[in-house]
């Protein structure tokens, strides 16, 4: 009262009517701050509504590729895609403390729904791999509601789907370590923290995120929060992004591949700090790393690997497919004289280390292919597959021994007593086979194709432009170490498998395997000097290495 007396004494106003003004200001004000509170209460419970709603539409869609895998159909790897980049764009939020970016897990389905595929269906559309049930942990067993004892003797086909931490641990040594470089960089910046998801790894500071890690097959990338316009003249430049919703607010990607370019990223960081006035720690920590390979099974388990179940496998399938002969090395040293080398050589390997001319019918092939609209290309393991609306495959190439082998979806009676000379599939997807040799079957494939493409209603793309697809030869110890040639060691009995990424070796014992190493093991021991044959060597034009 004493303040409202003096008020009223400077003033023409009495103190009631000052008090009056007084505690209209304060409730004013109290009105002011209930309004902010009960702005932020509803901002926050529509974010919460809104990633409820995406999550269930994600569920949903879930749902429905479940539904047609069970069917017996086939997922494009856009669709699958498409899918990872909605969810990313979903869980990579700005606030730091609603940042809860862990994936919903879906469980398997029950096994005993899945229905029994043939390999060739199996094979023709995606990269699958045969798992036997009673390899797996009991862990696993129980995720994938496989633990009763009835699925003992069961095989399923599946794809594994990789997660972040999963591709890193399964990269190469220089992968991991420009990670330690890039993550060290980082840990130089005040403020700045990194939190990882199933996908990716987001870089961020309070609630603005400044940078993606993320890996494109096997290659780490890392994508900025800046203009890629502003380095697109510059040793700098990266990948404009800008159109995919994952990398709306970091649309400058680049490719670490070398250790210059992780030299690049760290000049894109400082440019990142001076943007948003981000200091330096006055004593950086440095970091350390568990990146240890471990199995599928392990990764499995901890939630870093998602294992995607096409259907079971017939009891006709044998439980290691025999590789092609000329995959079969000697290896009749006297050191080494009881022991055998097989090389489980990829689609993709088969392609580089093959010679001149297949690979100028290929690329001419290939290019005729996707000169048509629509087509879509995906290589696996064992073959290249075109599709059409992402769904259908009309045509696959394959290489079997030396022959580049082209396969349609057209019924081969069609070209019964024509000059094309094809090869019945029963029971195939793409029944029909064609070996192409010569300039001349190469022409003969392009008019098949026209039938075939033709009969599909796939128009020709004028503004298509050729590329050239012949890729440079490489050793087979390269392609060893990029994971593009399995290695497997034969041993008496016993067939040891070496894989790529993080796998442990199998080993297994081979039906008819003995027979075949001990008469190339007698073979060895009676030869006084034993050719070898290197593999992935060049040749030259007579054909002698």
């Amino acid at each position: 009262m004493t303040i409202i007396n003096l008020l009223a004494a400077g003033s023409k106003l009495s103190p009631d009517q000052i008090g009056l003004i007084v505690l209209l200001s304060f409730l004013a004000l109290l009105l002011i701050a209930a309004n902010i509170v009960l702005w932020y209460i509803f901002h926050k419970r529509g974010e919460r509504k809104l990633c409820t709603y995406q999550l269930q539409n994600k569920r949903d869609k879930l749902l429905q590729q479940l539904d047609i895998l069970r069917a017996g159909g086939v997922l494009s790897a856009e669709d699958i895609e498409q899918d990872d980049e909605d969810e990313e764009e979903m869980l990579v939020v700005d606030d730091e403390e609603d940042d809860d970016d862990k994936d919903e897990y879906v469980p398997a389905p029950p096994a005993a729904n899945l229905s029994v595929v043939s390999q060739e269906e199996v094979d023709e559309t995606m990269d699958a791999e045969i798992m036997a049930v009673a390899k797996i942990s009991a862990q696993a067993r129980e995720k994938l509601n496989m633990a009763a004892s009835e699925f003992d003797r069961k095989r399923y086909y599946v794809r594994y789907a990789m997660g972040f931490e999963a591709r890193l641990r399964s990269s190469s040594d220089e992968v991991k370590e420009r990670y330690k470089d890039l993550m060290n960089e980082l840990a130089l910046y005040k403020g700045v923290k990194v939190k990882g998801s199933y996908r990716q790894q987001r870089i961020y500071k309070g609630r603005k995120t400044l940078g993606l890690i993320t890996f494109a097959g096997k290659t780490l990338c890392v994508s900025f929060a800046l203009n890629p316009a502003d380095y697109a003249e510059t040793k700098y430049r990266g990948i404009d992004k800008s159109d995919k919703k994952r990398f709306a607010k970091t649309p400058m990607l680049m490719k670490l591949t070398s250790s210059r370019r992780v030299e690049y990223a760290k000049y894109l960081l400082v440019q990142l700090a001076d943007a948003n006035t981000i200091t330096l720690e006055e004593i950086p920590e440095t970091l350390t790393f568990d990146l240890a390979a471990k199995t599928y099974d392990e990764l499995f388990v901890d939630g870093k690997l998602q294992i995607i179940i096409l259907g079971e496998v017939p009891d006709s399938v044998e439980q290691e497919p025999e590789e092609d002969e000329e995959d079969v090395e000697d290896l009749a040293d006297e050191a080494v004289a009881e022991e055998l080398t097989r090389y489980n050589r990829s689609y993709t390997a088969r392609v580089i280390q093959a010679d001149d001319e297949l690979k100028a019918r290929y690329s001419e092939l290939k290019n005729y292919i996707l000169a048509y609209k629509g087509i879509y290309n995906k290589i696996t393991w064992k073959r290249e597959a075109f599709f059409v609306d992402r769904r259908t495959c009309v045509a696959t190439f394959a290489i079997r021994g030396k022959t580049l082998c082209l396969f349609l979806s057209a019924d081969p009676a069609k070209f019964d007593g024509t000059k094309y000379k094809v090869e019945a599939r029963p029971n195939a997807k793409l029944p029909t086979m064609y070996r192409i040799k010569s300039d001349r079957s190469t022409k003969f494939a392009k008019e098949m194709l026209d039938i075939v493409f033709a009969e599909a209603g796939i128009p020709e793309n004028a503004e298509y432009k050729p590329i050239n697809f012949r890729p440079v030869y490489k050793s087979t110890d390269n392609l060893i170490n990029k994971g593009y040639i399995r290695v497997k060691t034969a041993v008496a009995e016993t067939v040891t498998e070496v894989k790529p990424n993080g796998r442990k070796p199998v080993a297994r014992k081979t039906s008819g395997e003995a027979e075949k190493v001990a008469s190339a093991v007698a073979k060895s021991k009676t030869a006084k000097a034993p050719t070898k044959k290197s593999a992935g060597q060049p040749q030259n034009a007579d054909g002698n290495q």
